[in-house]
């Protein structure tokens, strides 16, 4: 089982709004049903609210059936019912975006990347980048 980590969790609320009872559910994890020790919120989540580094896959029944719906870091919902999933999930997903991104590749530095020269000779330093900073021609008049 992956270690949870403080930002990656999924926050719901009863009711939409944010209003009603809360409760937050950790991540990265899977949760095949809503069955907590405080309580059932299978098809009971009116509202939610994503951590920082995390992404959500929200079922529609349990054991991660049926329709799906993502979620990604920092979304909120105050009301599911804009996409007709009010009190209609049974079953999620809690991913750790930043492990997406090293799936990806975006947290490491590519092939083609030039080595680090030292800050004495930062000025003669190649930009990584061969087109930033250069103008390109506006249209022909």
């Amino acid at each position: 089982m992956a270690e949870r980590k403080a930002d990656c969790y999924i926050d719901v609320w009863r009711d939409a709004d944010f209003r009603g009872e809360r409760t937050r559910i950790s991540g990265p994890a899977e949760y095949p049903a809503l069955d907590f020790a405080e309580g059932r919120w299978g098809d009971d989540i009116g509202s939610l609210r994503v951590g920082p580094n995390a992404f959500v896959m929200a079922f529609r029944h349990r054991d991660f059936q049926d329709e799906l719906i993502t979620f990604g870091p920092n979304d909120e919902v105050a009301d599911l019912g804009q996409f007709k999933f009010d009190d209609d999930i049974e079953s999620v997903r809690v991913i750790d975006s930043l492990k997406i991104f090293e799936r990806v590749g975006y947290n490491s530095a590519p092939e083609h990347a030039a080595p680090e020269a030292d800050a004495g000779d930062a000025a003669s330093r190649e930009p990584a980048n061969p087109h930033k900073g250069r103008r390109r021609p506006g249209p022909r008049r």
